[in-house]
């Protein structure tokens, strides 16, 4: 057998869960040729991975890559990930997907994306199917699945408006959900805290899910709450926890429109919610045994990036760029925050600001919102409006209190080790500002933390539950596994050793253990460098 390369000496991690095994791998084209656990195998090269792991690449199943993608020097941005061991992304998240866009919506694309972007860039396509066409002709670093997003397809067919989607337009969406998966989208995204998709009721939701369920695609969701009160559910106090009340309409949903359903990064925001953690998670299994097509993801760490506009209720988010200077809309707005952080158990201090866009105000990236407001001889209140009106509400965050802290991470734990669970980044990865722990440990953490040190699950079940559970997920066949004639997406690490780095005070180190990760059966990274080389990343269609 002619073999390009032979990885020798390995215990393979094959993704499906089943135990490990000692394996010699031969890969030719790309691809693996032969899977032996007994016969030499001869080729032109070999690598030798005694010691050491041999694992499926990695897929992030919610990443929000895809304004990064379409730059030229998106290698360097998006290189953090490559040397955790991901060789899979999935984008579109959120709501937030890049395509498709008309001329009238792409400057709202411009305003609703800034949080996502490295930079504006120009838009040489319309459709999605023309958005897949261009990646492949740039050319990626990193494999790439697509949804298409809610938010897109609303500014498309809607522009700004923050009315009810009336007949015609539900249609405009709906038809355009529809091109986008017959031409290759995974399925379709929505983010119901973010404008535009904060505006959507359950019908214009509902036009559009019974299409992706008639043609067997997914449907992820950020849900409207993950806290056990928000600003987005009236009355703000009382009656059922608004995160519980929240994925439970999510699942009626998948259950109305009979579709695979995904619900986004569960967390459990604030310390007076992380009690609700059972009650969520109970729900979702009882979901599933009663027949939904339902599971979820989550990240290994107790905070996450997002918007300066996360804790702002939709009235005001509106007419943010009015209500932002009304005195009288500020006092409500202050109570409203200030009630809402009290019923948490969440304080300026856990409010970490990450990018802000304003040379003038860049020195105060990295600190929190009551350090912030220290410096600026504010209060935290305006201190942190001070930074949204500045920023024009782009300024991104990193928000803690996310299924726990450093005295107690039992319900981060608990959604992690949950079968259900994927494990994913959820980073936006930029070269401004601050970093996101999650872009340079999160795969290293779950095998080092969570699998090796904290025991919560065998590690052939760690990478089955980043490898070919997520792919199954997002109905990419074939990815995800070690197996003769798959792709040669590989990661080479050591189980002893590997380790996520991040502290609060560096969150940008890389992982150690991670000895070679290979894209297309060649070596991208090679102990924790990358190796320069043409793009080997593919569009993924479904």
């Amino acid at each position: 057998m002619d073999l390009d390369l032979i990885i020798r000496n390995g215990t393979v991690i094959d993704g499906t869960g089943r135990p490990r095994f000692r394996a010699d791998l031969g890969v030719r084209d790309g691809r693996i040729a032969a899977v032996s656990e007994g016969e030499p195998l001869q080729g032109r090269h070999s690598v030798d991975a005694a010691g050491l792991i041999v694992a499926p690449g990695f897929l992030d199943i919610h990443s929000h890559a895809d304004w990064i993608l379409p730059l030229e020097d998106h290698d360097d941005i998006l290189a953090p990930l490559l040397l955790q061991g991901v060789t899979t992304i999935v984008g579109g998240n959120c709501g937030f997907s890049p395509a498709p866009v008309t001329e009238a919506s792409i400057p709202l694309e411009d305003g609703y994306s800034e949080m996502c972007r490295e930079r504006a860039f120009e838009y040489q396509w319309r459709s999605f199917g023309e958005f897949l066409g261009e990646m492949e002709r740039r050319g990626m670093l990193l494999n790439c699945g697509f949804l298409v997003g809610h938010g897109a397809l609303r500014y498309a067919a809607m522009g700004a408006s923050t009315t009810a989607a009336d007949a015609a337009q539900r249609q405009a969406m709906r038809d355009g959900t529809r091109r986008a998966l017959e031409v290759g989208a995974l399925g379709f995204s929505t983010g119901l805290a973010y404008a535009p998709c904060i505006f959507a009721s359950n019908e214009e939701l509902l036009a559009m899910l019974r299409v992706v369920a008639e043609t067997g695609a997914v449907f992820t969701v950020h849900g409207r709450a993950y806290s056990w009160v928000s600003a987005l559910y009236t009355p703000m106090i009382g009656g059922t926890a608004h995160n519980i009340r929240s994925v439970r309409e999510l699942l009626d949903l998948g259950r109305q429109a009979a579709v695979r359903t995904q619900l986004s990064h569960q967390i459990f925001v604030g310390r007076r919610t992380w009690r609700t953690h059972r009650s969520v998670l109970r729900d979702i299994e009882r979901a599933a045994a009663s027949g939904l097509d339902v599971a979820f993801d989550a990240f290994p760490y107790t905070c996450g990036n997002t918007t300066i506009n996360v804790i702002f209720p939709a009235w005001f988010l509106a007419d943010f760029h009015r209500l932002v200077d009304d005195s009288q809309a500020l006092k409500r707005l202050k109570r409203e925050i200030d009630l809402l952080r009290l019923a948490l158990g969440i304080g300026y201090g856990d409010l970490v600001l990450l990018h802000v866009g304003r040379p003038e105000l860049a020195e105060l990236e990295g600190l929190d919102f009551a350090e912030i407001a220290r410096r600026l001889k504010k209060t935290p209140f305006d201190a942190y409006m001070h930074v949204a009106r500045a920023s024009g509400g782009k300024a991104r965050i990193l928000l803690y209190t996310y299924s726990g802290d450093e005295t107690n991470e039992a319900p981060l734990r608990a959604a992690l080790s949950h079968p259900l669970c994927s494990f994913m980044t959820d980073t936006i990865l930029t070269r401004r500002g601050k970093a996101n722990p999650a872009s340079y440990g999160t795969f290293p953490r779950i095998l080092g933390r969570y699998s090796r040190d904290l025991g919560l699950f065998p590690l052939e079940e760690a990478v089955r539950r980043m490898t070919s559970y997520p792919a199954e997920r997002m109905g990419l066949a074939g990815v995800g596994r070690i197996a003769e004639g798959g792709p040669a997406d590989l990661v080479l690490f050591d189980a002893a050793s590997v380790a996520d780095r991040t502290t609060r005070e560096q969150p940008d180190l890389p992982p150690v253990g991670i000895h070679a990760v290979l894209l297309a059966g060649q070596i991208v990274v090679q102990e924790g460098r990358l190796i320069p080389g043409p793009r080997r990343g593919r569009v993924l269609r479904r």
